[in-house]
């Protein structure tokens, strides 16, 4: 196979805790993740010069080593001791700097679409490990689906699909530094009601009610404050309906889930008075 085009799925956190610094300057985390339908579009085609090249829509995105995607072409070929080369082409639909997990979805497909072409040398648990030399949100992006993140978010425990519901995100405009985020939480802070492993037993149950009873994101509380366009967007899409709202991972991104589609359409009207960055996946 000299060719394939896929797509790259973004994910939203439906919960997210922090539960300590580790010496290392990680953070030991818990989490869940979903991945929805908002996707990149990328297209690999096999090089025989042994160079990688990246090219994409997207003027903002990096195009050298600097991007994840760049780096898991390298990788993959390392381990795999093959001197073969790549084009990747970017057809860029999920925000940037949005805590969607835009750059670690490409290096997932990046790892999965090369596995592929060179007949599958790999299984997911290979791909989800070298994943993890990535970033923390790559393993999660080889896996797809649903699943409970521990650790520094690299150890996965999978889960069902929770109920189907309309999902709404909007990106306003700040782009928010997941270091900063970190460097400036504050653990004692603490959403009221955020229980993990609750929302990861309502979703093995299909209990709506128990998944957005317990589902915050304590990342929420460095963010908010100094991004109040974030706050508004939760509100917008909590008045239109929606039965959960989160910011994704470190933000900017903000989701709404909604029961009807009507809702979403609501949620996602009075969203567009904050960005025009809105999305019904």
């Amino acid at each position: 196979m000299e060719k394939l085009t896929l797509e790259c799925r973004a994910k939203i956190n439906l919960a997210i805790d922090v539960l300590g610094k580790r010496e290392d300057g990680y953070h030991d985390v818990e989490m869940i993740l979903k991945e929805i339908a908002l996707s990149d579009r990328m297209t690999l085609t096999l090089r025989t010069d042994g160079k990688i090249v990246i090219s994409s829509d997207s003027a903002a995105l990096p195009l050298g080593e600097g991007n994840l995607a760049y780096r898991a072409a390298r990788l993959f070929f390392d381990h795999l001791g093959r001197t073969e080369g790549v084009e990747i082409h970017i057809e860029k639909r999920i925000p940037m700097g949005a805590g969607l997990g835009g750059g670690s979805a490409d290096a997932a497909g990046v790892l999965k679409g090369l596995n592929a072409m060179f007949g599958n040398p790999f299984d997911v648990d290979t791909l989800m490990r070298l994943g993890a030399r990535l970033g923390a949100d790559v393993p999660f992006c080889v896996l797809g689906g649903c699943a409970k993140a521990t650790g520094i978010g690299d150890i996965l425990t999978p889960l069902p699909m929770p109920p189907a519901l309309h999902c709404v995100i909007a990106k306003p405009e700040p782009s928010v530094s997941t270091k900063w985020v970190y460097e400036n939480l504050d653990l004692s802070k603490r959403p009221d009601g955020l229980n993990v492993s609750e929302v990861a037993e309502g979703i093995r149950r299909g209990d709506l009610s128990a998944i957005c009873q317990n589902a915050a994101n304590i990342l929420e509380t460095v963010t908010v404050p100094a991004y109040p366009i974030v706050g508004w967007i939760k509100e917008a899409f909590l008045e239109s309906g929606a039965v959960l709202s989160l910011m994704s991972g470190s933000g900017s991104a903000v989701f709404g889930l909604f029961t009807t589609q009507q809702e979403a359409k609501d949620g996602a009207s009075q969203a567009k008075q904050y960005t025009d960055a809105v999305f019904i996946v």
